[in-house]
């Protein structure tokens, strides 16, 4: 089978950062590997000036595909390679809703998933020693988010173009960590918990990589499992989907953002898994998962961007 792996970064996506493409270009290499120990061909774009011509082009050459790229991208291009090929990653529809952090922090919140509580810029005037999180609605990878404290928010804010644009939520104190599922048609596989390294400089918060799996109380770790099944359940998501959470210091289990699509997470799980991630994918799509059980994982792997 011909799998096309188009990644955002690495396929000619402008502005990126040096840590995106170095995530980007881990991910695609994780991906394309374990397809190729699977005995499938890997076709992917590479510093194309146009990204979504490539992948127009290079789907209707495939026999399956999936995609990796920015929130704002995600859906579009997601919708560009159902129209070509068989789609391995979460739905477009699906893939709307999950990108819209506005959107689906009410979702979740609504049917009583512990969310970061989202709140108006008045509030945070009003409140100049609260600490408060802003972030884009459409965004990853930890871009343009930043801590409010003690400050006219509107001027932290002024560089975007729309207040509409944001997304502002309270700051929980925890356990900066994520969960890995894969999810097919009648089944949800959890994978592992990750730690996720979050720096911060200054106001702004960055993410800085992370090791996997990372060991938390069986109490936490069953209730994240627990929601992670939920979630991606509610939202209809398929394939591979990462779920950032904080692990409140009350033991609360907070979901931060959902990703419906590989994470960085993904090049330390193919690394320590008993099951080619890869393969994972594939069954969710075509076959049936292994159940929960005998999915283990052996040793640990860091990966680590500062």
């Amino acid at each position: 089978m011909r799998i096309l792996v188009a990644e955002y970064a690495v396929g000619g996506g402008k502005g990126k950062s040096v840590s995106l493409l170095r995530e980007g270009k881990a991910m695609l290499s994780t991906l394309k590997s374990g397809f190729e120990r699977m005995d499938h061909e890997v076709i992917y774009p590479e510093a194309e000036t146009d990204f979504e011509a490539a992948v127009d082009k290079l789907s209707k050459e495939s026999d399956a595909g999936i995609v990796i790229a920015p929130d704002d991208k995600l859906s579009e291009l997601t919708e560009l390679l159902e129209l070509n090929t068989v789609n391995l990653g979460c739905p477009s529809d699906s893939v709307k809703i999950c990108t819209d952090k506005m959107r689906t922090s009410k979702i979740l919140s609504e049917e009583g998933i512990p969310v970061p509580r989202i709140v108006s810029v008045e509030e945070v005037e009003r409140n100049e020693e609260q600490m408060y999180v802003s972030k884009p609605r459409y965004g990853c990878a930890s871009e343009n988010v930043f801590i409010l404290k003690g400050k006219n928010p509107r001027d932290a804010l002024s560089f975007y173009d729309s207040p509409d644009y944001n997304i502002i939520t309270e700051f929980i104190t925890g356990d900066d960590i994520s969960s890995s599922i894969i999810a097919g048609k009648s089944s949800v596989l959890p994978l592992t918990i990750n730690k996720q390294f979050i720096r911060t400089e200054g106001e702004r918060m960055r993410y800085a990589g992370g090791f996997v799996p990372y060991s938390i109380r069986r109490e936490a770790e069953s209730e994240i499992m627990r929601i992670s099944r939920k979630v991606v359940t509610m939202l209809h998501c398929r394939g591979y989907v990462g779920i950032d959470f904080v692990l409140g210091e009350d033991g609360t289990a907070y979901v931060v953002d959902v990703n419906p699509r590989p994470t960085t997470s993904i090049v330390g799980i193919a690394k320590v898994l008993n099951y080619e991630v890869t393969d994972l994918i594939l069954r969710a799509k075509f076959g049936t998962l292994p159940m929960e059980g005998d999915v283990k994982t052996e040793g640990r792997f860091v990966f680590d961007l500062c």
